[in-house]
């Protein structure tokens, strides 16, 4: 539940504290409390690698726009999700989240994804993905089996996408009126 991003030579540039615990109930009888294991962190990441800004999450984080939101707000050009969805909510979810952070960010979105059978019995679903700033899967490992993909990626298109799209400049904060007791007020991209 924990990312990290080494230079070429070793060196430690950032780390990443999932902050979002995978405590759910399946369909299946699959059963996760990972709060029962873990303490979530409490700060988004974004640092530079040689002029582009990464954004971090892991796995169950890709469930909360907010957290990728604010960090596109703070400059990132490519988000990163490594994971191991399970099955079930892989072959339901995994593709059509991660292309939806790419598109409402206008961000790169690079997910490295464990698959297989484990020995405590979790099989999760594999098929790691790149996708571009307007939604295309630019590569992708097809499958839950070890492999490597590669993509070009080019931090202009990103721009590119934000100027043809300017969700993230016209956002606005708001207010939800549930017609009872005091509304929360929300925030858009632009606090």
């Amino acid at each position: 539940n924990r990312a990290f991003l080494f230079s070429p030579d070793g060196t430690l540039i950032a780390g990443y504290d999932k902050i979002h615990m995978f405590d759910v109930d399946l369909d299946n009888g699959e059963s996760w409390r990972e709060s029962a294991s873990y303490e979530p962190g409490t700060e988004a990441v974004v640092t530079d690698v040689k002029g582009t800004k990464l954004g971090f999450a892991v796995c169950y984080d890709l469930r909360f726009p907010q957290l990728f939101r604010a960090e596109a707000m703070a400059g990132a050009e490519v988000l990163t999700v490594p994971a191991a969805f399970t099955r079930q909510t892989g072959e339901a979810h995994w593709h059509v989240l991660l292309r939806a952070r790419a598109i409402e960010n206008g961000a790169y979105v690079i997910a490295a994804a464990q698959g297989g059978l484990h020995e405590d019995g979790r099989e999760t679903y594999g098929h790691s993905l790149i996708v571009d700033p307007w939604g295309r899967v630019i590569a992708e490992a097809a499958h839950n089996e070890p492999g490597v993909i590669l993509a070009e990626i080019d931090p202009a298109q990103s721009l590119a996408a934000r100027r043809k799209i300017p969700n993230l400049r016209n956002a606005r904060d708001f207010i939800v009126n549930a017609g009872a007791g005091e509304a929360p007020r929300l925030r858009g991209a632009a606090s």
